[in-house]
């Protein structure tokens, strides 16, 4: 049968990272000794205390629809969170919504937002989905190039030089899948003017938020002049606490906002999971001692990385945060694609090719650090076969 599909579909794109974990899995089950770095998913398992709350939920009986916001102990979490992290005041009835993760609650605020022909900004390198979010809905993705040699530094002439008339959003995303960059204060002030000054929405995605490493401290663009109004946050459960199969977040902003919002995840979702939901709540009013080792981990984790991508040659952003490294692969005259060759073919590691964030991704290539030290020390020893 000849389908006609959508035409919207056909500037929709498969996920990079998805798309290649598979095929890490399927060279694995075929008996190919690789390496997988490409998925961000924590190898960790999720903490105790929260499995044991999804258990009980689900004995207590909470395994039905809830409310489509999302159970008000969540929401009343989600509030207190905010208001001890960004000193921030959320009011958990009708400013707060809890989502089926991240992904689902960036369509949404793009679907509320995003008109045919209006222009959506992103930072770029940056996380594969935005994209596509954005033209599935007919709106014009358009990315601002950042630099590792300037270390993606944000400027505002950069900003300003893709203002059009039809500038709807801009997104951000500290800190950064695939980078690790932690943007500034002074850079979130130069981004929180450029949106007052041209009526922009902010989508702040702070899934990593709590992945920070050094010195290196998280602002939050909602609490800067003006900005609480303008910005959604975006913020979950599955990289902090090593949840991303239990499929749950959040947006907090504006009422008015919420409720557009809330008639999108009525018509879609229904509801998140109600088990997920009370393991969410464990999550943020239960012992936080897991996200601080899991954390320690992976800054041991990135210092491993960085050292072995120097060592042989190659050079990467040292990550702030968030658990990924950029490894620029230019010198070998590859464009991404073929780096993911020819690292798959010569030293046995699956990556993500890094023009699947972005034109200004072109020539690096993203790993992941969310798996163990093993298979960590293993892809720096390969990386060696690249030199012959």
């Amino acid at each position: 049968m000849d389908y006609k599909f959508a035409a919207n579909m056909s500037y929709v794109k498969s996920s990079a990272t998805v798309s290649l974990a598979e095929k890490a899995k399927a060279l694995k089950d075929a008996g190919e000794a690789v390496i997988d770095l490409t998925i961000g998913e924590p190898d960790f398992l999720t903490p105790k205390n929260i499995i044991e709350a999804g258990y009980q939920a689900m004995l207590k009986g909470y395994t039905k629809y809830t409310n489509s916001r999302g159970i008000i102990e969540l929401r009343r979490a989600v509030a207190r969170k905010l208001e001890e992290d960004y000193k921030l005041s959320y009011n958990p009835d009708t400013e707060i919504i809890v989502t089926p993760g991240g992904k689902q609650a960036i369509m949404y605020c793009v679907l509320a937002f995003i008109n045919p022909g209006d222009e959506v900004l992103t930072l770029e390198p940056c996380w594969v989905g935005y994209e596509s979010c954005v033209n599935l809905v007919g709106g014009k993705y358009v990315g601002i190039a950042t630099k590792e040699e300037e270390n993606y530094a944000v400027t505002e002439s950069a900003l300003l030089s893709k203002i059009t008339p039809r500038t709807r959003m801009l997104i951000i995303n500290s800190p950064s899948n695939p980078t690790g960059k932690v943007l500034s204060l002074e850079e979130l002030e130069i981004i929180a003017g450029v949106c007052r000054d041209n009526n922009l929405i902010l989508i702040s995605d702070d899934i990593y938020e709590k992945i920070m490493f050094d010195s290196n401290q998280f602002y939050s663009c909602a609490a800067l002049k003006g900005m609480r109004e303008r910005t959604i946050i975006l913020n979950g459960f599955s990289k902090a606490y090593s949840m991303t199969g239990w499929r749950l977040a959040y947006l907090a902003a504006d009422k008015k906002i919420i409720n557009e919002v809330n008639k999108l995840q009525q018509l879609s979702a229904t509801c998140p999971s109600s088990v997920s939901q009370w393991g969410g709540v464990e999550a943020l009013q239960g012992p936080q001692d897991s996200v601080r080792e899991m954390t320690a981990a992976y800054r041991r984790r990135r210092d491993l990385v960085c050292k072995g991508v120097h060592e042989n040659g190659l050079t990467c952003f040292r990550p702030q945060g968030a658990f990924y490294a950029f490894v620029n692969l230019r010198k070998f005259g590859w464009n991404s694609d073929q780096a993911c060759e020819q690292l798959l073919e010569k030293c046995k590691i699956v990556s993500v090719p890094g023009n699947a964030f972005g034109a200004a991704g072109e020539g690096y290539v993203r790993f992941s650090f969310g798996t163990s030290d093993e298979n960590l020390k293993k892809a720096i020893k390969n990386l060696e076969n690249l030199k012959k």
